[in-house]
């Protein structure tokens, strides 16, 4: 899944005259400098000229969330955490724009626990705000605490009747627990709020490929991309459909689009290994797959396929131990055809 990043970029304007030509002041222009290089995605220059703005003022907390921000959308996420904590932990405890910082990478980084501690503090000073549910919603999903997530994004859109993130997120939990019925329920809700959202496509397509009708998953996901065509999700998802359709061209595209566009997506590399293992090269399936596990070890029909790999490379005991962990319906069929 892909969900709407927030980044709180801090713009704060300073005097520029003669007269607060210090030190301070020149810090802010760096900031305000960095600000620019920052939204025309020049990232290296931004980390630069806010880590001038630091070198002037080493205790100026927003140059800090700023260049974690800068840090983040370059790929380098311990860095930026290292940037949020810093704002926090030595400069202001009482924070929120970098606290909110935090939050989303740890969650993209997987550090789950750490940023369902930052969704509840932020729950804590703003408990009428809807976001700070919509936050702890996103941490208890990927920690599979669904239930819990549910009524996290239900409190969200009690908060916010208009929040359509809160209504998408919420069916999203209701499909990664199997309650496809509930999900589809409000992705319809979804679609009066804000039909322009296409993560509401997306999961639909999620559901018919989940029910095996890959052509209503191809209807779906395409009006998905047609909203949003630089998704790496959504074009990573399309890929696994032609998968099953049998459309490996396209498949390989779509699947390639995606990991150029998000190179860190679990999801991609495991069809990338799907790909592979169609086309009978094991060696490259088994690599992507390895690649797959190291960012998300937990994704659907990951251990399925690496068992399936395993076995034509003559590995079948290590095949057999990824067997067992597969949630797959072809499951015990498998193990009994391949393991004593």
């Amino acid at each position: 899944m892909q969900r709407t990043k927030y980044f709180y970029l801090i713009l704060i304007l300073f005097c520029a005259t003669l007269s607060c030509d210090n030190d301070k002041a020149k810090a802010g222009r760096f900031l305000l400098m960095g600000n620019n290089e920052l939204a025309d995605l020049n990232y290296k220059e931004a980390i630069r000229l806010y880590t001038e703005a630091i070198g002037k003022d080493p205790l100026f907390k927003e140059a800090y969330n700023n260049r974690g921000v800068a840090l983040f959308k370059s790929g380098h996420y311990a860095e930026a955490l290292n940037d949020y904590s810093f704002a926090i932990v030595q400069i202001d405890p009482t924070y929120t724009d970098a606290y909110k910082n935090r939050f989303e990478v740890n969650l993209v980084s997987g550090n789950l626990e750490r940023a369902l501690k930052d969704a509840e503090y932020l729950n804590k000073v703003y408990p009428d705000s809807a976001y700070t549910y919509l936050y702890e919603g996103l941490a208890l999903t990927d920690l599979k605490r669904y239930d819990e997530a549910i009524e996290m994004f239900d409190m969200a859109y009690q908060k916010d009747s208009k929040n359509v993130e809160a209504v998408v997120n919420q069916a999203n939990a209701y499909y990664m627990s199997n309650r496809y019925n509930q999900a589809r329920e409000l992705l319809q809700k979804a679609i009066t709020i804000d039909a322009t959202e296409p993560n509401i496509y997306n999961t639909l397509a999620l559901i018919a490929t989940q029910e095996g009708d890959f052509e209503e998953a191809l209807k779906q996901v395409n009006q998905a991309i047609e909203i949003d065509g630089r998704n790496g999700y959504f074009s990573n998802n399309r890929g696994f459909i032609y998968l099953n359709l049998g459309d490996i061209e396209k498949a390989e595209a779509d699947i390639n689009l995606g990991i150029r566009l998000d190179p860190r997506n679990p999801w991609a590399y495991r069809n990338k290994a799907i790909f592979y293992y169609k086309n009978k090269s094991f060696d490259s399936a088994l690599r992507n797959i390895e690649l797959a596990a190291k960012y998300d070890n937990s994704i659907p029909l990951l251990n399925h396929y690496w068992g399936l790999i395993l076995i034509e490379l003559d590995r079948a005991d290590e095949a057999c131990a990824k067997l067992a962990l597969s949630e797959s319906p072809d499951k015990e069929l498998l193990m009994k055809m391949y393991c004593k």
